[in-house]
C-alpha cells in the first residue's frame, strides 16, 4: 500500500478521529491505523491507544479484503492475522478464499479512509 497522505494532503481531505468524533484526525502515518484494507486516524496518540484496546468498539464497518464489499463487523466476524496486520471477513468463505491466496488479496489499489459510520 502507497502512503494516502499525500494524496490526501493535495486534495485537502480531511476526517473525523474514529474514538472522538468531534475531533478533527491528523493525516499522518504515525496517527494512522490499518484493518484490512481500511485507514483509520487519530487526533492524538491517546486516542489511538484507546483505539488499539478494542478497536472493534469503534469501528462498525469493514472492507471485506475478498470482495471489497462493506460489511457490519462483530466480534464472531471470522478473522485472519497476516503479515502483522488483522483482516476481517464477511463470511468464512472469504476467508477461505483469502487464506487460499494470501497475497493475491493481501493488498488491495486504493486502501478505504474510514469515515464514522453513523
Amino acid at each position: 500500500m502507497q502512503d494516502p497522505e499525500p494524496y490526501l494532503r493535495l486534495q485537502s481531505i480531511g476526517v473525523s478521529c474514529l474514538v472522538y468524533p468531534t475531533k478533527k484526525a491528523r493525516i499522518d502515518s504515525s496517527m494512522r491505523r490499518v484493518i484490512g484494507h481500511d485507514i483509520f486516524y487519530f487526533s492524538s496518540g491517546q486516542a489511538m491507544r484507546q483505539f488499539d484496546r478494542d478497536p472493534l468498539r469503534y469501528v462498525k464497518r469493514l472492507s471485506d479484503p475478498v470482495t471489497s464489499d462493506r460489511f457490519r463487523v462483530t466480534r464472531s466476524s471470522p478473522r485472519l492475522e497476516y503479515r502483522n496486520r488483522v483482516y476481517y471477513f464477511a463470511s468464512a468463505g472469504e476467508q477461505g478464499m483469502f487464506d487460499g491466496d494470501r497475497e493475491k488479496y493481501r493488498n488491495r489499489r486504493s486502501a478505504s479512509v474510514v469515515e464514522i459510520d453513523e
